[in-house]
């Protein structure tokens, strides 16, 4: 699983969000921005005054997590990264 560290800073604080990404999955770098879009409007804060987001990827995710601060990715966005079968 691949994990990422996402972070909404707008006027008066900033939120921490997370995300999971199945390892078969991968984004392209023009949908992330789609997905970051998606993501700031669809949280909590910096509408009136504006919001940056931000995303990094992290190795482990806190365990006594909010279900609220754990976000998904949009399916439109990803992509199935096609695996070689070895033959026997």
């Amino acid at each position: 699983m691949k994990k990422f560290k996402i972070v909404k800073f707008f006027k008066g604080g900033s939120t921490i969000y997370y995300a999971k990404m199945s390892v078969r999955n991968k984004i392209k770098r023009n949908c992330w921005q789609h997905q970051l879009e998606e993501w700031g409007e669809g949280t909590d804060g910096g509408h009136a005054y504006g919001y940056r987001i931000e995303a990094n990827k992290i190795t482990s995710v806190p365990r006594d997590l909010d279900t609220n601060r754990i976000l998904e990715f949009n399916p439109d966005y990803l992509a199935k990264i096609k695996t070689k079968v070895k033959k026997l």
